[in-house]
C-alpha cells in the first residue's frame, strides 16, 4: 500500500515535469517546433480555464492494519494489527433513489480551473470503516467492570458480534471478550479536502466537443467521523436508536490519486479514480462518559463519478 501511495504522488509530480518540458518547447527554433508539432496527436486544447466543475460518485475502500488505544473511565489499553472493512452497500435502487443516494459510499466536490490544465476543488469523500471479528493482543488496565486486571499482551477477541458465538467450537470463542464489542465509522469516516489537480490530455475529437484526459490532484484532509463504538460495555456517545449522531473533528489525512476522465459535449464528464493516502485520527469519540480511541492507517480508494462543467 505504501508503495501505491508513493506511485500516486510521483505519477502526480510528472505532470508538472511534463508541463515545464512543454514550456521549454515553446523556446525551440521556428524548425525544431514544426517537427515537435508533427509529433503531437492534436495542438488544440480542450478549454478549461476559469470553468467550474462539480461532481457525484460513490466508491470502494481497503484499509491497512492498524493499532488502537482506548482510553477513558476506568480503561486504560491497546489493541494491535486490527483489520476493518468498508462494509459497502449492495449494487440496489439506493443509489439512484433520490431519497436515500447517500445510504451508500459516496463522493462530491466542487472546483475551479486555474488554467486549462490545472485545478483546485474542495469537497468530501464519505467512506465507511466497521472492525470485523478478529483476535488480537491486548496490553494495559482496567479498573472498573467485568474484566479487571492489568493485561500483557494478552490474546482476546474484538469486533463486531464478538460477542455472539459461533456455529459450532471455535478457538475465538473460548477467548476472553466484552473488551471492544463493535467499533465503527458507521455514519461516514467523512474525509473533508482541499486537492490540487492537474489533467493532461490525451485525445480530443474533430469538433472538440469530446476529450480524454488522465488527472492527477494531491490533497489535504480532515476527518469528522460518526464513531460507534462499545467499550467494556459503557453507553456510546453514538445511539442509533435515538438516531443520535456523534460527528466529530477527530484528524486529518494526506492523499494522492489518479484518474482518466472522458468529457462529453463541452460540460458532462465521467471520472474513474484511484485514490491512496494515509489517516490520522487522533481524537475519536466513544462514549458517553469522555472516553477516547485513537488510531492511524492507510487506504486505497477506488471511485467513479459524473460531473458537470460551466461558467459563473
Amino acid at each position: 500500500m505504501k508503495k501505491i501511495i508513493a506511485a500516486l504522488l510521483l505519477m502526480s509530480g510528472s505532470f508538472y515535469a511534463f508541463a515545464q518540458t512543454e514550456k521549454d518547447n515553446n523556446s525551440l527554433p521556428s524548425e525544431k517546433k514544426k517537427k515537435k508539432t508533427e509529433i503531437i496527436e492534436t495542438n488544440y486544447l480542450y478549454q478549461r480555464s476559469g470553468k467550474f466543475f462539480l461532481f457525484w460518485g460513490y466508491n470502494r475502500s481497503t484499509y491497512s492494519h492498524t493499532n488502537m488505544h482506548f482510553k477513558g473511565d476506568g480503561y486504560d489499553f491497546k489493541i494491535n494489527y486490527i483489520s476493518a472493512t468498508d462494509d459497502a452497500s449492495n449494487l440496489n435502487s439506493d443509489y439512484v433513489n433520490p431519497t436515500k443516494f447517500t445510504n451508500p459510499q459516496y463522493n462530491y466536490r466542487i472546483g475551479y480551473f486555474l488554467s486549462d490544465k490545472n485545478f483546485i476543488s474542495v469537497g468530501m469523500d464519505h467512506m465507511r470503516y466497521t472492525m470485523a471479528k478478529q483476535t488480537t493482543h491486548l496490553t494495559g488496565s482496567i479498573t472498573k467492570g467485568n474484566n479487571i486486571g492489568e493485561y500483557h499482551n494478552t490474546e482476546v477477541v474484538v469486533g463486531e458480534d464478538c460477542e455472539i458465538n459461533n456455529n459450532g467450537p471455535s478457538y475465538i470463542d473460548n477467548l476472553p471478550k466484552g473488551f471492544v464489542s463493535n467499533f465503527e465509522h458507521c455514519d461516514g469516516l467523512n474525509d473533508f479536502s482541499v486537492e490540487f489537480g492537474r489533467l493532461q490530455q490525451l485525445w480530443i475529437s474533430k469538433n472538440h466537443k469530446h476529450a480524454l484526459a488522465v488527472t492527477g490532484a494531491a490533497g489535504i484532509g480532515m476527518l469528522i467521523p460518526d464513531s460507534d463504538a462499545d467499550i467494556l460495555g459503557q453507553p456510546p456517545k453514538h445511539d442509533m436508536d435515538a438516531n443520535k449522531k456523534a460527528y466529530h473533528l477527530a484528524g486529518y489525512s494526506f492523499t494522492a490519486n489518479m484518474g482518466f476522465q472522458l468529457d462529453l459535449f463541452r460540460h458532462v464528464f465521467i471520472l474513474a479514480r484511484l485514490k491512496a493516502g494515509y489517516i490520522n485520527l487522533p481524537d475519536i469519540n466513544t462514549t458517553i462518559y469522555g472516553g477516547k480511541a485513537s488510531q492511524h492507517f492507510t487506504f486505497i480508494e477506488p471511485m467513479g463519478v459524473i460531473g458537470y462543467t460551466f461558467h459563473i
